[in-house]
C-alpha cells in the first residue's frame, strides 16, 4: 500500500511500515499478556473432541450440522494438528493472528487517510479494544478473526475495484472470493452481498457478467448450505434459530446496543461485557464522553475542509460514495448481529474496525483538500485549520482510549466464558502442568461439585493432553468429602474445588496425611520397619485392609503385631504376600501400632534407627 506523506508525494518507506507493524505486534501481545488456556472447556473442548474423534472429512464438512462453515473447520482442523497437545500455543497464534490484523488495517486506514500516524491510531486501538475478548481467549477466536480478516480484505478489494482503472476484474473477483470463504467461515456474513451492487453502481460498470458473478455466488453458497445442513435459515446463538426468534423490535434493541458499543457504553448485562455502563465510574464515562466531543470535533474539522472541495476541482461525491461504502460494511455486520437474541461483544470487533476505516477515509478526505490549499497562493489569508490540529485530537483521542479500553479489560473476567475457561485452565495447571504426562491414567477425584462438571467435560478433558488422544484410561469422579472414598492409591489424585477463586487446588499430598498419618517408622513408598506407628482414617465400615510383601525366604514363625488402643493383634506371616483386617469404629481416626519379629537380611537400605522389615499397603472400605 502507498502511503502518502505529509509533503503530498508518494513514498515507499517500508522500514517505517516494519516499524511500526512491529509495535503493533508488540503491542498485541502486551495488552494480551494476561490471557492464557491451559486447558479447553465447552465449545472448544468440543470442537477438540470432533477433530480427535472423527475423520477429516466428517470434520470440515459434517453433513445434517446446525451450521455449515468448513473455510472455518478446516483452518481449525489444521490449527489443532499444528497443536497438537500443547494447548498453551493457542494464545500466542490467536495474538499473532490478531497482530496481522492489526498490521492490515494500519496499511489500510493509512492508505485512506494519506497519514501513516492516522493508520497507526487504528492498529493501536483495534488490537486495545475490550472487544476482542474471544479472537484472543478462545480456541474458536480463530473463526471470529478469520471472519473479521476477510471482511476486511473483502472490502479492500472492492474499495481498489472502486477507484483502480486497472486490474478491476482481479480486484472485484478476489472480493468475491473472500465473500464466498467469509459465507463458510460465519454465515452471518451474507448480509454482505449488497456492497457488489453499491460498488457497480458507483462505477457504473456495464460489464455484466460483473452484475450477475455476485447473484450467481450467492446462489451457490444457498444450494450448498441447502445440501449439506438441509435448511437456508442460519442458526442463532445460544441453540437458537433465527428464524423462529427474529422479531422487529429485538433488532432494533439489539442495532441501539450495537451503536452504543461502539460510542463506549456497554449497553448489555455484566455477563456478556464484564462492567455495565451504570457499574462504570464516573470518571470512565467522563472519558468516554469527552473522547466522543473530541470525535464530533474531528468531525465539523472533516466537514469544514471538505466545504472547499469544489474551490479545489474535487468531487464531493466521491467523498460521500467512500461514507457510504464503509458505512454500509459497517452497517451490514451490525444488522447480521442484531437478528439473533442478544449482542455478543466479541461480534462489534468487525464492526469497530469499519468504524476505525471510516474516520480514516473521512480524514483522508479533509487532507486531500489540505494538499491543494497549500499549492493555493490566495489561500494564506483566508481561514483554514492547521493539519497539525487535527492530528493531535487524534493522538489525544488514542490516548484518552486506550486506558479506558484496558479498564474494561481487566473486568474480563466476568464474561461469561471466562470463570469457567479459569477453573479449568486451573485443572489443567495442578494436574498435567503439575505432573505432566504422569496424570495420564490416573484416578482423579475432586471434592465437591459445584462447577457442575458434565460428563461430556470429564471424559474428554484430560484426552486433550495425551498424544494419542485417549486419555490413557484417566477418570474423573467428584466426591461430597474426604470420607466418600478409601485410601490414596498412588494411582489417585485428589482435588479440591475452591469456588471463590475460579480454580481446584491439589490435595492429594494433605489428604493422603488425614488419610494414613505417620508417626514413626511407615514411608510413602510402602515399605514399613521392624516398629512403626500410623493413624488411618478408617471407611463407613470402619474395615482396615493391608496388603503385605515379604521380599525373603519365611521360615513360618513370622509374625505382625497390632496394637488398636488396648487391644494387641497378632498376624502370622504365612506368605510373602498376605492380607490382614483390623476390625475398627468406622469413620474415626484410628492409631495402629505395628512391631516385627523380623526383619529383611540383609537390608539394602536403612532409613530410621530400625531395620525394614515389610512392604505394606493399607485400604479402608
Amino acid at each position: 500500500m502507498n502511503i502518502t506523506q505529509g509533503s503530498g508525494t508518494e513514498k515507499k518507506d517500508y522500514r517505517t511500515d516494519i516499524i511500526l507493524i512491529g509495535i503493533l505486534f508488540a503491542w498485541t501481545f502486551f495488552v494480551n499478556r494476561k490471557i492464557r488456556m491451559s486447558g479447553y472447556y465447552m465449545d472448544d473442548l468440543y470442537m477438540w473432541s470432533c477433530w480427535g474423534e472423527q475423520s477429516f472429512l466428517e470434520y470440515v464438512f459434517p453433513l445434517g450440522s446446525t451450521r455449515c462453515r468448513f473455510v472455518y473447520w478446516l483452518a481449525a482442523w489444521a490449527e489443532l494438528l499444528l497443536i497438537r497437545n500443547h494447548i498453551e500455543w493457542v494464545v500466542p497464534l490467536n495474538l499473532m493472528l490478531n497482530g496481522a490484523l492489526a498490521a492490515f488495517l494500519y496499511g489500510f486506514a493509512a492508505k485512506l487517510s494519506r497519514s501513516r500516524i492516522v493508520g497507526f491510531a487504528a492498529g493501536i486501538l483495534f488490537v486495545v479494544s475490550r472487544f476482542a475478548y474471544y479472537q484472543t481467549g478462545q480456541l474458536l477466536g480463530l473463526m471470529e478473526t478469520m471472519g473479521t480478516a476477510f471482511a476486511l480484505a473483502m472490502a479492500y478489494c472492492l474499495y481498489q475495484y472502486m477507484h483502480e482503472e486497472k486490474r478491476q476484474n482481479l480486484f472485484f473477483g478476489l472480493a468475491l472470493l473472500f465473500y464466498f470463504l467469509n459465507c463458510f467461515t460465519h454465515e452471518r456474513y451474507m448480509v454482505l452481498l449488497p456492497m457488489f451492487y453499491y460498488v457497480l453502481l458507483i462505477r457504473k460498470d456495464r460489464k455484466w457478467y460483473r452484475w450477475v458473478s455476485p447473484a450467481v455466488l450467492f446462489g451457490l453458497v444457498l444450494l450448498i448450505r441447502r445440501l449439506m445442513i438441509g435448511t437456508l435459515s442460519p442458526a442463532g446463538t445460544g441453540g437458537t434459530n433465527v428464524a423462529e426468534t427474529l422479531t422487529k423490535s429485538g433488532v432494533v434493541k439489539n442495532l441501539l446496543a450495537e451503536i452504543a458499543y461502539l460510542v463506549g457504553i456497554n449497553a448489555g448485562p455484566e455477563h456478556l461485557n464484564g462492567l455495565p455502563w451504570a457499574a462504570s465510574p464516573f470518571g470512565v464515562k467522563l472519558v468516554i464522553l469527552f473522547t466522543n466531543l473530541l470525535l464530533f470535533l474531528l468531525s465539523c474539522m472533516v466537514v469544514l475542509d471538505l466545504i472547499q472541495r469544489r474551490r479545489y476541482g474535487l468531487p464531493m461525491a466521491s467523498v460521500f460514495a467512500d461514507a457510504v461504502f464503509f458505512l454500509g460494511f459497517l452497517t451490514g455486520c451490525m444488522v447480521s448481529s442484531a437478528v439473533t437474541i442478544r449482542v455478543e461483544m466479541r461480534w462489534i470487533y468487525v464492526v469497530y474496525a469499519f468504524k476505525l476505516l471510516l474516520v480514516s477515509s473521512l480524514f483522508g478526505a479533509r487532507r486531500e483538500v489540505r494538499l491543494m490549499r497549500d499549492a493555493d497562493p490566495e489561500a494564506e489569508d483566508r481561514f483554514r485549520i492547521s493539519d497539525h490540529f487535527p492530528v493531535a485530537v487524534i493522538i489525544l483521542i488514542v490516548i484518552l482510549t486506550v486506558p479506558v479500553q484496558l479498564y474494561y479489560r481487566n473486568a474480563w473476567p466476568k464474561i461469561y466464558l471466562f470463570p469457567n475457561q479459569a477453573r479449568y485452565n486451573s485443572l489443567a495447571d495442578v494436574t498435567y502442568g503439575k505432573y505432566g504426562k504422569d496424570v495420564l491414567g490416573k484416578e482423579i477425584v475432586i471434592i465437591g461439585n459445584s462447577y457442575e462438571m458434565s460428563d461430556f467435560t470429564a471424559e474428554t478433558f484430560f484426552k486433550t493432553f495425551d498424544p494419542e488422544r485417549t486419555g490413557q484410561g484417566t477418570t474423573v469422579r467428584h466426591v461430597e468429602s474426604i470420607l466418600d472414598f478409601g485410601q490414596v492409591t498412588p494411582n489417585m489424585l485428589i482435588l479440591k474445588e475452591d469456588p471463590a477463586h475460579d480454580c481446584f487446588t491439589d490435595a492429594t499430598d494433605l489428604v493422603r496425611s488425614l488419610k494414613l498419618g505417620v508417626d514413626y517408622g511407615y514411608y510413602r513408598d510402602g515399605w514399613m520397619d521392624e516398629r512403626a506407628k500410623i493413624r488411618i482414617l478408617t471407611g463407613p465400615s470402619g474395615v482396615i485392609s493391608f496388603e503385605t510383601m515379604y521380599p525373603g525366604n519365611l521360615t513360618g514363625k513370622e509374625q505382625i503385631k497390632v496394637k488398636t488402643g488396648k487391644e494387641i493383634l497378632v498376624f502370622p506371616v504365612l506368605n510373602n504376600v498376605d492380607h490382614f483386617k483390623v476390625e475398627a469404629e468406622p469413620r474415626q481416626i484410628v492409631e495402629l501400632e505395628f512391631e516385627t519379629n523380623f526383619h529383611v537380611e540383609p537390608a539394602a537400605e536403612q532409613r530410621g534407627t530400625d531395620r525394614l522389615a515389610i512392604i505394606a499397603n493399607f485400604t479402608t472400605e
